[in-house]
């Protein structure tokens, strides 16, 4: 019956979600269950995190029940290792219990332990993660499944962790800016934002919109990174030089100004840049350090995990090898360090942990030192769900964090027929796994969910995404489907605005429904995290487009409370700005804190860089 009731919602386009599975199979009756656990040996602590799973004993399962039950197994070992990565799983089954041992031996084969990385797909595709961050940390095995007999499972030590962060960095790293040039730069997939701070003033900003995931080279995604800094720095030293000649100084100066306009070429840039580079006296301004919050996973400040959004099309232009170009983004920081004075820092973390950095550096700067005692936990929502934590020791750790890979709907069997490009798909855009996180709580979760209800109960609102340009419907492989352009003009960030608009302007209960399911899904990514992170911090610091706009926000938290009624989100707006540099930001005419605010913290991230190199 409880399979039954699981599979009839999948089929009538509703969605599953893995945390209801979950808790349905772990009150089955204990003679109407299976155990299966799992013993994860960590990546980044040298222990075991165990893991306990429960499926159906049924005997005589309908194929499609037998499908399901093993898609939630999958999800559930992929959850796992697309936060936490590991060096190797060991599963404890009853060996006797043939359906067990089908399952538990199928893992290596489902998650492709043995094939080569560019042929890995699905499941298989975390793996790669794990593996490029085995390599990075010298370790010489690979990742693999080993199956045990459930009578050899060690027993756990459930010793608890008492420890509580200390503070004092969070204060240097803002405190210590006297004499110091810094760039702080948010990189996300649809856009770069950067800010330069110079003696503890904010002396720039600087917004650059770009598409990655149509690059084809790792050097299209390095280049503008590059000279972004370039132009940031030039614009400082123009400020100061005082031997130009005023003519041509105000010739310089209307090109600086074009170039900083966030609609300005890549093209115009680099001839701006170059021009001015020629003129002016450069070393005037020498870069102390360079902070980067970059979309992927990042160890020791190197890009290693390349099995994202962004790289999608480098990874499929078949005229390279994707392993060697890649390393050259691997290596991004050794490129920025050539744009630093000698001795000076570049600091690179994933856009999640940047998210968690800073906020615990502007909750110490406002005296709110007991909220991140134990820790800071943050997403940032825009192209896609990222992830930061800081852990009880004030650490990052160096684990994959790509949580919005979780899976987290084992339903919407409709929405799973569409290729992942379609705004109607919930298929990921880099695995083709469906149900995960990338198509719930992200702009992407928007977008569908407006595919899904505006036809029937808002045709008018339907009609207007094609009438304004947002959404066009063309063919691909034959069959027809809709999608955001992105050429000539890039349509994403307009459509999102737009949609984030409609709640109050029409003032229904359809385009309400769309941002509380965005909160709802936010609520099952916090059962989750829980389960798997054991994260000490409870409430949740959120960032990015998609809690700009305090009307949608209170929908997405009305949608989260009736999952969990005492859940806390707290947005990263003007009410965290404390420290000097996010003041100077909440105090600007053109710049909002909810834009810039990575970026700010970036630039604190790379005066930690400094005070560690001390």
């Amino acid at each position: 019956m409880l399979l039954d009731n699981f599979i009839e919602k999948a089929k009538k386009g509703e969605p599953v979600y893995i945390t209801d599975v979950r808790n349905g199979f772990q009150e089955l009756d204990k003679n109407n269950r299976l155990e299966f656990v799992l013993l994860l040996r960590r990546l980044d602590k040298d222990i075991d995190q165990q893991f306990k799973l429960y499926i159906p004993s049924d005997e005589d399962m309908k194929k499609e029940d037998k499908n399901f039950v093993n898609s939630y197994v999958y999800a559930e070992i992929y959850n796992i290792l697309s936060s936490l990565g590991g060096k190797y799983i060991k599963v404890y089954v009853d060996k006797t219990n043939k359906k067990l041992m089908d399952l538990a031996s199928s893992l290596n084969e489902v998650f492709q332990i043995n094939e080569t990385r560019k042929d890995r797909k699905g499941y298989g595709r975390c793996i790669n993660v794990i593996d490029r961050m085995l390599g990075a940390s010298l370790y010489k095995d690979d990742f693999r499944f080993m199956v045990e007999d459930i009578k050899d499972l060690p027993k756990q030590d459930d010793k608890e962790d008492k420890q509580t962060l200390n503070v004092d960095i969070f204060k240097k790293v803002e405190e210590d800016l006297d004499g110091k040039i810094i760039c702080g730069m948010d990189i996300g997939g649809t856009d770069i934002k950067v800010a330069m701070v110079s003696d503890g003033d904010i002396t720039c900003f600087k917004e650059y919109d770009w598409f990655p995931a149509s690059f084809i080279e790792s050097s299209q995604l390095i280049e503008p990174i590059c000279l972004l800094v370039r132009l940031v720095k030039i614009k400082s030293a123009f400020d100061i030089d005082t031997s130009l000649d005023s003519n041509v100084k105000e010739e310089l100066s209307q090109l600086i100004e074009k170039a900083m306009e966030k609609d300005a070429s890549y093209e115009f840039m680099k001839e701006v840049v170059e021009k001015v580079e020629k003129s002016v006296n450069k070393d005037l301004v020498e870069l102390d350090a360079i902070g980067v919050c970059f979309p992927d996973v990042v160890v020791k400040d190197k890009i290693v995990g390349g099995e994202v959004y962004k790289t999608r099309g480098i990874r499929n232009n078949s005229n390279i090898n994707y392993e060697e170009d890649f390393l050259k983004l691997t290596h991004l920081n050794k490129r920025l360090e050539e744009i630093c004075k000698d001795g000076g820092a570049v600091k690179i973390t994933n856009d999640g942990p940047m998210a968690s950095f800073t906020a615990a550096v502007e909750m110490v700067a406002g005296g709110k030192e007991d909220v991140v005692e134990n820790g800071v936990y943050a997403h940032t929502l825009g192209t896609e769900l990222g992830t930061g934590w800081i852990d009880s020791e004030g650490k990052i750790p160096e684990i994959p964090l790509e949580n919005y890979n979780f899976i987290i709907d084992l339903g919407s069997y409709h929405e799973k027929e569409f290729e992942p490009d379609d705004l109607r798909s919930i298929n990921n855009f880099n695995t083709e796994l469906s149900g995960t996180l990338q198509k719930f709580t992200s702009q992407s979760g928007v977008f569908r969910l407006a595919m899904k209800y505006f036809p029937e109960k808002r045709p008018d609102l339907y009609q207007e995404m094609f009438d304004k340009g947002f959404v066009v419907e063309r063919e691909v492989d034959g069959e027809k489907g809709f999608y955001v352009p992105t050429e000539p003009v890039d349509m994403r960030k307009p459509f999102l605005e737009h949609l984030m608009s409609l709640p109050e302007r029409e003032n229904d209960e359809t385009c309400k429904r769309i941002f509380r399911e965005i909160g709802e899904s936010l609520a099952i990514t916090w059962f989750e995290t829980e389960k798997i992170m054991l994260p000490r911090a409870k409430s949740r610091i959120l960032f990015g487009r998609l809690v700009k706009n305090d009307y949608c926000f209170r929908l997405m938290c009305e949608g989260a409370k009736q999952r969990k009624e005492d859940i806390v989100f707290e947005v990263a707006d003007g009410g965290m700005a404390y420290t000097r540099l996010m003041k100077q930001l909440e105090d600007d005419a053109h710049f909002t804190v909810a834009q810039f605010a990575q970026a700010v913290g970036a630039i604190y991230y790379g005066n930690l860089g400094l005070i560690d190199n001390k």
